[in-house]
């Protein structure tokens, strides 16, 4: 890859990061933030320390600041994280298989479905090992996943996503094949950034795990689910044939 098309790659993220704040990124929070409020309740901490794993544009850091948190923010993504800063100083690249972190945390969370972006079981083991040694023994592991049916109900369908505002756009074509576990989204559109229009083309993959596999993972890393909460932020289920659409997580290390 030449240097100018590494830069014309770089942009294009950079504008898809841009419009998946308003849209995914705030659509999504604002339907989690009722269950973390409920979770958070429930499960009382002794100490205000979080993490975000796989943070993003940073509404879960800046949720937990604003309850009176200390807390910080991982992603991987450098535009993600640019944008996160413009809510918080408090986040770092890092990847989530790798904390560099020596740090403990009483509740750490790992949002938007991110644990599907890891397509191997060992990568799926190595993050919630990563995840077990910031974590004290009243830590919790707060974090969703898809649940499997999700994949052929509504990445296997014909009808894209799509997104619009007064300056981006985004379209999201899905497929899914059963036999791998794979499903793949090919995110299109545009973003005005620095007053021009920068095209996006994104192609993003997740792997269905089913929640006895999920289960078997965490008990690799030592960790076990205290309560497993069935999470449907869109109101779908009346209109896919799936049990549910999420599943929420809330781990305890052991």
């Amino acid at each position: 890859m030449s240097p100018s098309s590494g830069a014309r790659t770089s942009e294009a993220y950079g504008a898809f990061a841009y419009a998946y704040d308003p849209s995914l990124g705030k659509r999504f929070f604002n339907a989690v933030r009722i269950l973390l409020d409920q979770v958070l309740e429930d499960y009382p901490a002794r100490k205000r320390t979080h993490l975000d794993v796989a943070c993003g544009t940073g509404f879960a850091v800046e949720y937990f600041l604003s309850q009176g948190w200390k807390s910080v923010g991982v992603d991987a993504s450098l535009p993600m994280l640019q944008l996160a800063r413009k809510r918080t100083p408090s986040v770092i690249a890092a990847d989530m298989r790798a904390l560099p972190l020596r740090r403990k945390f009483a509740r750490i969370t790992c949002l938007y479905d991110s644990l599907n972006h890891l397509l191997d079981r060992n990568d799926l083991v190595a993050a919630f090992r990563a995840i077990r040694r910031v974590m004290d023994h009243d830590s919790l592991l707060l974090f969703d996943m898809n649940h499997p049916d999700v994949y052929p109900a509504v990445w296997g369908v014909v009808d894209p996503f799509f997104a619009k505002g007064a300056d981006y756009q985004l379209e999201m074509t899905t497929t899914y094949r059963a036999q791998e576990k794979i499903g793949r989204a090919i995110v299109t559109g545009w973003a005005k950034m620095g007053g021009e229009h920068v095209k996006i083309r994104e192609q993003h993959r997740q792997r269905a795990y089913s929640e006895r596999e999920i289960v078997a993972a965490l008990a690799d890393a030592r960790l076990a689910p205290v309560d497993v909460i069935d999470f449907d932020p869109y109101h779908e289920l009346g209109s896919v044939d799936a049990e549910t659409v999420k599943l929420f997580f809330v781990c305890r290390a052991i």
